[in-house]
């Protein structure tokens, strides 16, 4: 713990006139000063966060209606440097988009085949959730970070829920039992070519006698 120093002599703390004066001293010798070390953003008292993000400019619509909690303020104020030298590019939004714990996926118009200079945004939100107003935070940054001549042409949020599924697991077996009998003929047909065959002989003998 930081102490001041510089307490009265003791020739002023006798002296009447210079009695509070030496009071004085002596508060300031037992006061902390590490509160007063308001740049160790990590330590500084959180009531001196608002003032700190208005000074380092991410107050407002720069990141500050959308941050949840000390930490993500922290870590805003932190950044705000490198978020102002790089602000218009692509990696400001993603970064910005990063430090507020928004899942975001940044597509240029020449990755789509869009429309010149408009690019796209899909969030994921998990199952968080977003109220109306927060949407409009969340727009009015986007146009903060953004590029001057570029268009916000789609801001996609998508809400999930991730749990865990139950494994079920379910086995079966069959079978079928067929009695085979003695085969019974029924029918009995035969296909088969018939050549038949006709052969005729004759022989005729005449006999002539002498003439009478």
């Amino acid at each position: 713990m930081a102490k001041a120093g510089g307490v009265a002599p003791n020739i002023l703390a006798n002296d009447p006139r210079f009695g509070h004066l030496a009071q004085l001293t002596t508060r300031l010798g037992d006061a902390d000063l590490s509160t007063l070390l308001v740049y160790l953003v990590d330590q500084v008292d959180a009531g001196w966060l608002p003032a700190l993000a208005e000074q380092f400019h991410v107050a407002g619509d720069e990141g500050w209606r959308l941050s949840q909690g000390a930490r993500q303020q922290r870590e805003l104020i932190k950044q705000s440097i490198h978020l102002h030298r790089s602000k218009g590019t692509r990696w400001s939004l993603q970064q910005v988009l990063a430090t507020l714990a928004l899942s975001g996926q940044i597509s240029e118009w020449f990755e789509y085949a869009g429309k010149p200079y408009h690019f796209k945004i899909h969030i994921d939100l998990a199952a968080r959730g977003i109220a109306a107003a927060t949407l409009t935070a969340l727009e009015a940054m986007i146009n903060e970070y953004k590029n001057a001549r570029s268009v916000l042409e789609l801001l996609a949020l998508v809400l999930s829920n991730r749990s865990a599924v139950p494994v079920l697991a379910l086995a079966t077996q069959g079978g079928e039992l067929a009695t085979v009998y003695p085969f019974q003929l029924e029918s009995l047909q035969q296909r088969a070519s018939l050549n038949a065959a006709l052969a005729h002989a004759s022989v005729e003998m005449v006999t002539l006698y002498p003439a009478a």
